[in-house]
């Protein structure tokens, strides 16, 4: 299998500038791939940009993958891995998060190709914990209401998994849901004490809030005082959910 022939060879392929055995290519307007090949010529080193296509950032990204190719190329049946310590100037990712070929469909009609594929993209910490099973790393990277990795501009998409107790019912187990549907159910548990929401973030931390004796009661770090106001527990949440990211944007996070 020649890698190089096959990335090469890419109608309207040219190489990419600063990085050696590299390539990029256009399908379409805003559907822009760069490729590297890893330094053993084993794997490639894919990054895809929606309408998003930087090459400083997607060259960036490849030579950084290269350079981490023992935690990013990981087996094939590891949906995805990822190394921490990237940055890039105009930036604020920290992560390139790398998908497996049984999450990516790059190359999918040719098999040993397609097996050889890591697909890389640059990534916010919160974002992915990292150890996610198939089916969590699926909804992450192949649902809309997942991770938007392939935009290269956007901003921290915070891992999100919640269960909560509502008037008739308890959500036995956490799962992904909106920000905005965390927030809901948060305001709504004001001066209902058989009520609860739990949530859990990308370090697995787990949290959980009540309305105990008049006042919101946030369990899970010692550290946090009982009787805040709704701000100051939406802050709190916040800080909980984005971590290292707090400062690269919050919009997405309701008021």
């Amino acid at each position: 299998m020649d890698l190089a022939s096959t990335f090469s060879g890419m109608p309207g392929a040219g190489p990419l500038a600063g990085l050696s055995e590299a390539w990029h290519w256009a399908m379409a307007p805003g559907l822009d791939f760069g490729v590297a090949l890893s330094a053993d010529g084993e794997h490639v080193l894919q990054c895809f940009a929606l309408r998003s296509y930087d090459e400083g950032l997607v060259t960036a990204v490849l030579s950084f993958a290269r350079e981490h190719a023992d935690v990013l190329v990981a087996p094939p049946e590891r949906p995805l891995v990822m190394a921490e310590g990237f940055a890039h100037p105009g930036y604020r990712f920290d992560t390139v998060v790398a998908f497996g070929p049984g999450l990516h469909r790059h190359h999918a009609d040719t098999p040993e190709v397609h097996q050889a594929i890591r697909a890389v993209q640059p990534a916010f910490r919160c974002e992915f914990a990292g150890d996610e099973r198939e089916e969590d790393a699926t909804f992450l990277v192949n649902r809309a209401s997942g991770v938007p990795s392939t935009e290269l501009d956007h901003e921290p998409h915070p891992f999100l998994k919640m269960r909560y107790k509502t008037d008739t019912r308890v959500i036995p187990e956490r799962i992904f849901t909106s920000l905005r549907s965390l927030v809901n159910e948060l305001r709504a548990l004001e001066d209902r004490p058989d009520r609860f929401v739990e949530f859990e973030n990308y370090r697995h931390e787990v949290r959980r809030v009540e309305w105990v004796d008049g006042q919101w009661d946030f369990t899970g770090d010692a550290a946090e005082p009982r009787g805040m106001g709704i701000d100051d527990l939406l802050d709190v949440v916040r800080a909980t959910l984005y971590g290292p990211n707090l400062e690269a944007g919050t919009s997405g996070f309701p008021a």
